[in-house]
């Protein structure tokens, strides 16, 4: 059993236990979410399949899924040049992500998909992101500590360099 449904924009196909990236969804990594925009649904058999398509949504139609990550994707450049010009400009876009589990799917009627509870602890122990944090804060090494760093090191010096000229004030005062 699968489904079609439409988020940010792009139209994704679903059956239970897949884990999906879509674009950015509010929501805390563990929450449930629920999409109700369900374009298609579909029950294959061996015989025949049977098919259920929207205009544009199917009713009462739902797909439920659980919040595995958050964080922003691979680094796209975008580079900008008019040849004979000399204008070209380059910037960089990473586009933010959500991972998601999805673990119901219902079609509005009788027919229902869910995610075991030994299928979903399977899958998630198998999970692992490959989505970035946000900012530069998120890495070991911060900004603030290398300035820190660099600070006490100065300060280091600056009192190497007083102790040095006291002492040789010190020597033309006896002579």
């Amino acid at each position: 059993m699968y489904a079609v449904i439409e988020t940010g924009g792009k139209q994704v196909r679903v059956t239970a236990g897949d884990v999906i990236q879509v674009e950015k969804l509010t929501g805390d990594v563990g929450s449930k979410i629920t999409f109700e925009k369900v374009l298609f649904f579909s029950t294959p058999s061996e015989t025949s399949s049977e098919v259920v398509l929207g205009t544009p949504y199917i009713n009462n139609a739902k797909v439920e899924a659980e919040i595995l990550g958050q964080g922003r994707g691979d680094k796209v450049m975008i580079v900008k040049m008019k040849r004979r010009k000399q204008y070209r400009r380059t910037q960089g876009h990473r586009q933010e992500q959500t991972q998601l589990l999805v673990t119901v799917l219902t079609d509005g009627g009788s027919k229902k998909a869910e995610l075991t509870a030994a299928d979903k602890k399977v899958k998630l122990a198998k999970f692992f992101t490959l989505l970035k944090p946000k900012g530069p804060a998120s890495t070991p090494k911060t900004l603030g500590s290398r300035k820190r760093a660099a600070t006490k090191a100065a300060a280091g010096k600056v009192a190497a360099k007083k102790t040095t000229t006291t002492k040789t004030t010190e020597s033309k005062a006896k002579a």
